[in-house]
């Protein structure tokens, strides 16, 4: 089995709509297989960063019978600079 996570805001718009779930091991399964299982394509699964037993890996990364695969958006931001927003 392959355990999956992903943040509430995937899990919104994923097929499964969990935020965890099980899936199971096919052999030749990749990280990418498990977004596209998700339901995201194009641009909004190239979006999402795939870490595979806590380590960040590319979508085609082979993946084996136990693995944990977590889906991860990235965030982008900045610390706010006194002068500039900063309360």
């Amino acid at each position: 089995m392959i355990d999956v996570r992903m943040s509430d805001i995937l899990a919104e718009r994923a097929l499964s709509g969990e935020m965890r779930l099980r899936l199971p091991y096919q052999a030749g399964m990749s990280a990418g297989d498990v977004i596209r299982r998700e339901g995201f394509r194009g641009e909004e699964a190239q979006a999402i960063l795939t870490m595979v037993n806590g380590e960040q890996r590319p979508h085609r990364h082979p993946l084996q019978d136990g693995d944990t695969v977590e889906l991860v958006i990235p965030m982008v931001g900045g610390e706010a600079r006194p002068g500039r927003g900063a309360r």
